[in-house]
């Protein structure tokens, strides 16, 4: 994580859940990673990693390439998104 997206996870709180979600519609079941900047309800339910202060909670069904959690701040126009580069979607 570099140091503009670990400032942005900061300010928004320093939690961010992790998750896949099915849309519904015309998608055909393609799944999408889901961010909210929270903890979730059941921190149960997903695996904790602490970086310096933010908490990050992944949901388990989640892989990424070579087990690297990597979040990245993208800016498009006036525009922020997050990614996850080494998210392996089926």
């Amino acid at each position: 994580m570099d140091e503009a997206t670990y400032e942005y996870l900061r300010k928004k709180g320093g939690k961010l859940t992790m998750e896949l979600m099915v849309p519904a519609g015309c998608c055909g079941g393609t799944m999408i990673p889901n961010l909210i900047f929270n903890k979730p309800k059941d921190t149960s339910k997903f695996m904790e990693l602490p970086y310096h202060d933010i908490t990050l909670f992944v949901s388990p069904v989640m892989t990424f390439r070579d087990n690297v959690v990597e979040v990245k701040l993208t800016k498009k126009m006036f525009l922020k998104d997050l990614e996850l580069p080494t998210l392996k979607l089926m």
